[in-house]
This record gives C-alpha cells, sequence and structure tokens, in this order.
C-alpha cells in the first residue's frame, strides 16, 4: 500500500506537467497539420478460386496457398509496376488538362508532369491514340541517368516512380477466402483511380503470360513430336502390310501354327504307313508262302500285272487329289480304283483252281485275304509317296517362313517401339494440355468482385489522430523523463526518500515559504509543523533527568537554527521552561573545551536540571563531536533541507552519527523546506480547507468514500 501511495505522490506531483506539456504539444502539433494535404484511398476486390474454385489438379490444390503467394507478388513485382507506372504516365500526358482537373490528373499536378516533360519526348506523344504512346515510351526509356522515363521509374516520383507504387500499394489476402484487396492512395483522385483500375488490367495480363507461355511452349513441342512419330509409325505399318502382302502372310502364328501342326501329324502319319508297310508286306509274304505255286502264277500274269499298275497310279493319283479340292475327279478315281481292285479279285480267282492249299486251307480264302493284302500295300505305297509330296512341300514351308518370321519380328518390334513413343508423347502432350485447361479454368476466375470507384472525397483526416497520438507521446515522455529523475535522482524531498537515500528515520517536516498562492497561511503551515515536531520529541523528554536536544547539520543553511527558535518559542508559549543554546553565542567552536567537552556541561556551566536544553551545534562537516554528547541527549535531531542532494558526505557523516550513539539513544532526521505534500505526510492536512482542496487531499490518502467535515476557518 505505501508503494501504491508512493506512485499516486509520484503523479500528483507532476500533475500540471502531465496536462499543461502534452496540451501546448497537441496545439502545435494541430498548427503544424491542419494544412496537410488530402489524400484519397481507392481499394479493389479480387477473386481467384485458387483454394475454392473448381481446379483439376489436385497438386495445385494442395499447394494453393503458395499460388495464392505467387499471385499476391506478381502484383508488386518491378515488371508489373513498370507497365502500370507507363501506362499511367501515358494517360495522364494524353487525357491530362492545364485549365480543369480530370478524371484521370488534376490541373494542379498535370501542369507539374507537363513542365517536366522535356522537348525530344512531346513527338512521341499521340492525343488519338492511348497504346502506341505506351509503346513509344516504352521504346524510349533506356538505362541512362539522363533518360526521362528511367528517371521517372527509378527516382522518387511520387506517383510514377516503382518505389513510390511499391510503397503505397497494399495487396493483402481477405481472412482465408480466395479474394485479395488491394488498395492504394495518393493525394490526387484521378491518379489514385487510375493507378488500380490499370493495375487490374496489367496484373491479369500478367499472370496469364506467366502461367500459359510455358504451358504453350510445351504443348506445341509435344504436337510436332506426334505429328512426327505418328508419320514414322504409319510408314513401318505400312511396310509390314506391304511384306505380308509381298509374302503372303495373313496370321503368321497361326499359319505357322498350322505348318507345325501338319508336321506333327505328318510325322505320326509317317510312323503309321511305315508301321502299315511292313505289316502289310508280311503278310503278303506270308499268304504268298502259303499259296505257293498259286501266287507265282497270279503275279506272273501280265493281266494281273496290268492291273496291279493300274491300281499303283490311281492310289497315286488319289492320295495326289486329295490334297486338291477337285472332288468330280477324286469320285472318278475312286470307282476307277473300286472297278481295278474287282479285275484283280476275278483274274486271282481265275487263276486258282485248286480248292485247297497245301494246309488244307481253302484257297480262294487265302487268295482273297492274299489279294488284301496286295491291294493295301499298294494303297501304303502310294499314300507314303504321296506323304514324300507333302513332306518336301513342308520343308520348303519351313525354309520360307523361318527368314519371314524373323523379318516380321523385327519390323512388328520397331512399331512397337515408335508406337510407344508416340503414346508416350501422347500421354504427356495430355497431361500438358489438362495443365492448359486447369490454368485457363484457374486465370478464368481471376474476377474484379469490387472495381475501383473514383474517390469523390477524401480520406478522413488523420490529423485528430496525430494530435492525439502526440499528446499522448507527451505524457509517456513527461512520466518517463520524471520516472528517471525518481530513480536517478538524489534529493531527499519527502520522506520516503529521505529514508530510502539515508537509511534513518525522518521525525517530521518543516514547510518552505510560500510566495504567491498561499502567503498568507504561511505562519499557521509552520505552526502546525512546530506542533507536529513538538508532539512526535516531548515523548522522548519524559522520565528523564536531563532534557537535552541536539540539533545538527552538515551543511549550511540547513534550517536548524530557525527549527530551534521556534520549537522555543512554542515551547515557552505553553509554559515550558526551555533554554536554546547555540555555538557562536554560547561556545566556540574552535575552542578546546568544545572540542575536548564529554558533556554539555563543559560547554555551558550553568545548567538547570530543570530546563529543556536544545543546543544547536556547528556543521558536522568541519566541527568533530563527542560520542558522550551524543549519547548524553534525549534526542538527537539531525536537520536536512529537502529540496537538496543527499551527498555521500552526507551519508558519511550520519553513518559516523549513527555508529557513535548507543542503541537506545534516538536518532532522527528533520526535512526542512519541504513541500506541502511532503508536510501533510506528518500534519495532516494543511489550509486552506477549501472544496477542491479537500477532495485532493482525499484523493491523495485513497479516501475514495470518505465523508468530509467543513472546517472553519479563523
Amino acid at each position: 500500500m505505501e508503494q501504491f501511495k508512493y506512485i499516486i505522490s509520484f503523479f500528483y506531483r507532476i500533475r500540471w506537467w502531465i496536462i499543461i506539456v502534452p496540451i501546448l504539444v497537441g496545439i502545435f502539433v494541430w498548427i503544424i497539420t491542419r494544412n496537410t494535404e488530402k489524400n484519397y484511398d481507392v481499394k479493389t476486390t479480387i477473386y481467384t478460386g485458387i483454394i475454392s474454385g473448381y481446379n483439376v489438379d489436385q497438386a495445385d490444390y494442395k499447394n494453393a496457398n503458395v499460388h495464392l503467394s505467387n499471385l499476391i507478388n506478381i502484383i508488386t513485382t518491378e515488371r508489373t509496376l513498370k507497365a502500370v507506372s507507363l501506362k499511367l504516365l501515358t494517360r495522364c500526358l494524353i487525357y491530362g488538362d492545364a485549365e480543369k482537373n480530370t478524371s484521370y490528373i488534376t490541373a494542379e499536378h498535370f501542369i507539374i508532369l507537363n513542365q517536366s516533360i522535356p522537348r525530344e519526348l512531346r513527338p512521341l506523344i499521340d492525343k488519338q491514340d492511348e497504346e502506341k504512346t505506351y509503346n513509344n515510351l516504352v521504346a524510349f526509356e533506356r538505362p541512362s541517368v539522363n533518360n526521362y522515363i528511367y528517371q521517372l521509374l527509378n527516382y522518387n516520383d511520387p506517383y510514377f516512380s516503382i518505389a513510390s507504387l511499391s510503397e503505397k500499394i497494399k495487396v493483402s489476402q481477405l481472412g482465408n477466402s480466395d479474394m485479395i484487396e488491394i488498395g492504394y492512395s495518393a493525394n490526387d483522385p484521378g491518379i489514385t483511380y487510375n493507378t488500380l483500375d490499370i493495375l487490374n488490367e496489367e496484373f491479369v495480363k500478367q499472370y496469364r503470360e506467366l502461367r500459359y507461355g510455358e504451358t504453350n511452349n510445351v504443348i506445341q513441342f509435344f504436337r510436332e513430336e506426334l505429328a512426327r512419330l505418328g508419320s514414322q509409325l504409319t510408314s513401318a505399318e505400312d511396310s509390314l502390310i506391304e511384306y505380308n502382302i509381298e509374302h503372303r502372310i495373313i496370321n503368321f502364328d497361326e499359319q505357322t501354327k498350322q505348318i507345325t501342326i501338319l508336321d506333327a501329324a505328318q510325322r505320326l502319319s509317317d510312323n503309321d504307313l511305315l508301321i502299315n508297310s511292313t505289316t502289310s508286306s508280311a503278310l503278303t509274304n506270308f499268304y504268298e508262302n502259303k499259296l505257293g505255286d498259286v501266287a507265282k502264277r497270279i503275279k506272273s500274269s501280265n493281266e494281273f500285272l496290268d492291273n496291279i499298275n493300274r491300281l499303283s497310279t490311281i492310289n497315286n493319283d488319289l492320295y495326289s487329289n486329295s490334297l486338291t479340292s477337285n472332288t468330280d475327279y477324286y469320285n472318278k478315281l475312286s470307282k476307277e480304283r473300286d472297278k481295278t481292285e474287282d479285275n484283280m479279285s476275278s483274274i486271282a480267282k481265275k487263276i486258282s483252281s485248286v480248292n485247297s492249299t497245301t494246309d488244307n486251307i481253302a484257297s480262294e480264302t487265302l487268295v482273297d485275304k492274299w489279294l488284301e493284302q496286295v491291294v493295301l500295300n499298294e494303297k501304303t505305297k502310294a499314300h507314303m509317296q504321296a506323304q514324300n509330296i507333302m513332306r518336301e512341300k513342308l520343308d520348303e514351308d519351313f525354309v520360307y517362313y523361318s527368314p519371314v518370321g524373323a523379318t516380321i519380328n523385327r519390323k512388328e518390334r520397331n512399331i512397337g517401339f515408335v508406337e510407344n513413343n508416340y503414346m508416350s508423347i501422347m500421354g504427356a502432350l495430355n497431361q500438358a494440355i489438362l495443365r492448359q485447361k486447369n490454368l485457363e479454368m484457374t486465370a478464368a476466375t481471376l474476377k474484379v468482385m469490387n472495381p475501383p470507384l473514383f474517390p469523390l472525397n477524401s480520406s478522413s483526416s488523420n490529423s485528430r489522430m496525430v494530435v492525439l497520438t502526440s499528446m499522448l507521446a507527451a505524457i509517456l515522455f513527461i512520466i518517463g523523463y520524471f520516472l528517471i529523475i525518481e530513480i536517478l535522482d538524489h534529493t531527499l524531498r519527502d520522506k520516503t526518500r529521505a529514508e530510502r537515500l539515508t537509511g534513518g528515520d525522518v521525525i517530521g517536516a518543516f514547510p518552505q515559504k510560500s510566495s504567491l498562492r498561499y502567503r498568507r497561511y504561511n505562519k499557521s503551515i509552520e505552526s502546525m509543523a512546530i506542533k507536529n515536531l513538538s508532539t512526535n520529541i516531548l515523548p522522548y523528554l519524559s522520565g528523564k533527568k536531563r532534557r537535552i536536544i541536539n540539533l545538527f547539520s552538515t551543511e549550511h543553511k540547513d534550517g536548524k537554527t530557525n527549527i530551534a527558535k521556534a520549537l522555543e518559542f512554542y515551547w515557552n508559549s505553553i509554559g515550558l521552561n526551555v533554554r536554546r543554546i547555540t555555538y557562536e553565542e554560547d561556545f566556540l567552536s574552535e575552542d578546546s573545551e568544545y572540542i575536548e567537552a564529554k558533556s554539555i556541561n563543559d560547554i555551558c556551566k550553568d545548567i538547570d536540571d530543570n530546563e529543556i536544553i536544545i543546543v544547536e551545534f556547528p556543521i558536522l562537516k568541519d566541527n568533530p563531536i563527542s560520542p558522550s554528547i551524543i549519547n548524553e541527549a534525549s534526542l538527537n535531531l539531525l536537520v536536512v533541507r529537502a529540496n537538496r542532494t543527499w551527498k555521500n558526505t552526507d551519508q558519511r557523516i550520519y553513518d559516523d552519527l549513527s555508529r557513535k550513539k548507543d542503541e537506545e539513544v534516538p536518532l532522527f532526521i528533520y526535512l526542512t523546506q519541504a513541500n506541502r505534500s511532503c508536510v501533510e505526510d506528518f500534519t495532516g492536512q494543511l489550509p486552506p480547507y477549501t472544496s477542491l482542496k479537500n477532495l485532493e487531499y482525499k484523493l491523495s490518502q485513497l479516501g475514495l468514500t470518505s465523508t468530509d467535515y467543513v472546517i472553519n476557518e479563523k
């Protein structure tokens, strides 16, 4: 609580500084800012659609914040701002008027701009063609300090320099939305509006160029490569088709499969025929042995031989014809074969006249069986001969198809390689086109939601805020200044500071005389202070045989004489027996008696024990004091001015006094030349007792809910 009250008292002491100085500062700032140039604020809002809009590419969606940041950065790039600056300059030069304000630039600013245009630049201004003028200005620019356009873009022009535009154009995302807000402020309404209007156009243009340029080049490359590979693939396919036609290949795999099947069947058939031929020959020989001469006679028959030869020929023709599709001829041969076999059977039967063989087997039966084997053998031979022809044909097919297959495989591999490249390029092209469409969809959502509007009124002046800010700054400065003083200052000033600096106890305070407002209350206030001091001292004098009060000081003009006289006068007025002993009057500070004195009696011989003795000693800085004299007193009082610095010498003297005195002997500090608030800490409220003063004192003592009573002054 004590610290809090100290803080309150601190602000109370500097109250007039806190009130008057900020008011003066505010008035001064208001005077210098009242004629400040007006500013015009223009804003525009653009919907991007990057976050919430439809996006084909999911990777783009995941990087939406990055894309949005890039989008914002495009606005403030040097390339964009340079284009905006030159287009703005073009509009101002074409549509500006020195006699009246236009929607592009005020007359005042146009006159300044027109006067700065060099002579060589004026022919480049075409009042009828904005685009041509812009191109002329772009072509005119050179990186030279003597080039007007280069100077305009890179120096400190308030409207056309890149640095000024970059500083004044504010771009921000509206929350977490897809929308960005662009703001611009200048002292010319036309320039402000047209700057944002041009920026919107140039922003979209730059965005499209940056996002589409690379994609378009990639798509063009893929399309050219796809056309080349398509032509190469067509050529390879045509070559394969021609080769297949030339070599009569419809389906190479199926054709070679059929040949393989025929070859396998041929091998099985050959084995069967070989077995049949062997079996038939063996049976024929067997039956011939059984028939004996009958068989010989039959075989020697010319007619029979002719039929055998005929049968052999027919069989050969039949097996050869089976490879063709001539059904009629095949049927004719079959009939002739049957007829020939019948003839052979008749001839054999005629020749065989014997009814039985040597084995008693019927001759006719053996002849039939023998003849059956002969016919079968002839068929087998004819069949084997036909098989041999087929084998030769199969061998020719194998020889034919082997290199054809290798060539077809090579051509198909080439076609597959080209086709894979073609499909890969086609996939890349589709991805690039998808990317382009995504970009188009994204760019299409760059929509100006709130276009810039021509400002009719200037933005609210912030002069009031400037004034308030300056006053607040002044208050903070005053508080900081006095706070630093409060921390570093070694002026005693009041009870709290004095006790903190000295380490001792303050028993009271005596006011400094007021020469203005409260001078008629000086005596009353001094009287209250002395009464308070008396009240605090008298308890230390009761019960003492010798009532001695020592008054010390560390420097001249600290006021101990005035205090001694005031106490003497007051105590005499209330009937106390008081004696004041003063150096240079009652004793000499340079006298050996004083220097060697061990008691007050050594200084003054005629002291009465019934008297209250007030001893005023010389300043301690230049004169020693005996410890016995200090300890003989009922009370030791160090009188110090409150408005002076407490120095290291003062502290050393005070510490020396503290060491010399006994523990039970009191040593207090008394402040003189103190301000009202310091005195009031001991005496209570000082006169005058007006309503305002009562309120001030009540607040200083934190009596927030207390009830006042009226003191009648006399």
